[in-house]
């Protein structure tokens, strides 16, 4: 009988195994990781903390997710989700994930920082939605090197998209950015749809720079482990969209004078 018993409880932690694995020197749960990613946020086309809890929920829903729960939004702030901005989740909460706090952004702690139930629904903040099964528009990628393009490539992008997208590699590599398509609709300043890049964990700090029209723009590498690309379109007029590449880099590699060798 007890040896009956031990064979269950190998088997039962052989199987719990299988789903954990070893990565970046943390010890992961890929369900875990996989549920993780579909956590995204999301602001109003008027700008940020523009959404009452109704509107927030509204928002989510047409993207054909929900409302992301206290646990997911944690899930996904461990494989480095990090937005310096507050917004509704689950049952009326409201709060943003950290993973490096900074003079403005987690009050010098990192975690959920948590503005807990809000009492009036109709107060204004940004939403973080769930949806496992559609993350075209935005995602965290964690891995050493991936390709990954604009909602609707290569058929073109839709109107009134905002998408964030947070790269984060090893502690000491950088990332190297490079484009392999871009078309984004032009104008003289790209204040219609444009493609920012941030040299940072979210799109307050680090701005490196705003990209429109059809001209491919030149490789970026990060200063440091992590980036952030933000994805705007507004109402009207759209095109081909984007598709670019990253790779991890260690810093020992990249000096001064990097000459781009990228084929």
């Amino acid at each position: 009988m007890r040896i009956f018993i031990v064979i269950l409880v190998l088997v039962f932690v052989s199987k719990e195994a299988q789903a954990w694995g070893f990565k970046n020197g943390v010890l992961h749960n890929s369900i875990w990781l996989e549920q993780a990613a579909g956590v995204y946020h999301r602001e109003s086309r008027k700008g940020r903390y523009q959404l009452t809890y109704k509107e927030a929920k509204a928002v989510c829903k047409y993207e054909g997710g929900t409302l992301a729960t206290y646990d997911q939004l944690e899930a996904a702030r461990q494989i480095g989700f990090h937005v310096c901005a507050a917004g509704w989740f689950d049952k009326g909460r409201v709060g943003y994930p950290i993973v490096k706090a900074g003079s403005n952004c987690g009050f010098g702690k990192t975690g959920i920082i948590d503005y807990g139930y809000r009492v009036n629904k109709s107060e204004r903040w940004d939403v973080y939605c769930y949806n496992p099964h559609a993350k075209e528009c935005g995602g965290v990628h964690t891995d050493q090197q991936k390709v990954f393009h604009s909602p609707g490539y290569p058929e073109g992008y839709q109107d009134e998209q905002i998408c964030y997208w947070h790269i984060r590699v090893r502690y000491g590599q950088r990332i190297r950015l490079h484009f392999l398509d871009f078309d984004i609709e032009d104008d003289t300043a790209c204040l219609s749809d444009y493609l920012e890049i941030y040299d940072s964990y979210d799109d307050v700090a680090g701005f490196a720079g705003r990209f429109c029209g059809d001209e491919l723009p030149e490789d970026f590498i990060s200063t440091g482990n992590v980036m952030t690309l933000k994805f705007i379109s507004d109402a009207s007029v759209t095109a081909g969209g984007f598709q670019l590449e990253y790779i991890a880099v260690d810093s020992s590699t990249i000096s001064e004078n990097y000459t781009d060798s990228y084929t």
